[in-house]
């Protein structure tokens, strides 16, 4: 499994208040004396990173060893708001923020799949990636002269 995103830049993406009220350990009345819950965001984090991963491997295998420094931007983001979710996801206690994580949610998924299907190109910003093609992967085209076999098996019928 690949290593996308850290836990510190988990907390700079959405900020310390944020990560403290959905990951936070300590005092429940505010933020005085509560600190980020670290092994529930890695937890998070390897969870969204394991999700990515089943999109984005088969096309960019060379994802798999790269330090988290050197991930794309883009794909940092997607499994950030990914965790994100994993960390809101809770029964209950419902609030206009929920939908705004969970329409996030759904744009990193959706983006996701377009690196897995070729139509989001991820290539160029990982050293030694080759492009993506154009046209979907695993097809192949052929400009071919038109079969012969109907005239050649012109008038042959099974006895």
């Amino acid at each position: 499994m690949s290593d996308y995103l850290t836990v510190a830049e988990f907390v700079e993406q959405f900020g310390e208040a944020e990560v403290l009220a959905i990951a936070g350990i300590g005092g429940p009345n505010g933020a005085a004396g509560r600190q980020v819950d670290e092994p529930r965001v890695a937890a998070a984090i390897k969870r969204a990173a394991s999700l990515a991963d089943g999109y984005v491997l088969a096309r960019h295998p060379q994802l798999a060893n790269m330090p988290p420094a050197d991930v794309p931007a883009a794909l940092k983001g997607a499994v950030a708001d990914i965790a994100r979710w994993y960390l809101r996801d809770r029964a209950g206690d419902k609030s206009a923020m929920d939908e705004v994580v969970r329409k996030r949610y759904e744009d990193a998924l959706a983006w996701l799949r377009g690196v897995a299907d070729g139509s989001v190109d991820l290539a160029s910003e990982i050293p030694g990636a080759l492009p993506t093609p154009d046209g979907p992967l695993g097809r192949v085209h052929a400009d071919m002269p038109p079969s012969r076999a109907d005239a050649a098996l012109s008038g042959w019928r099974r006895a």
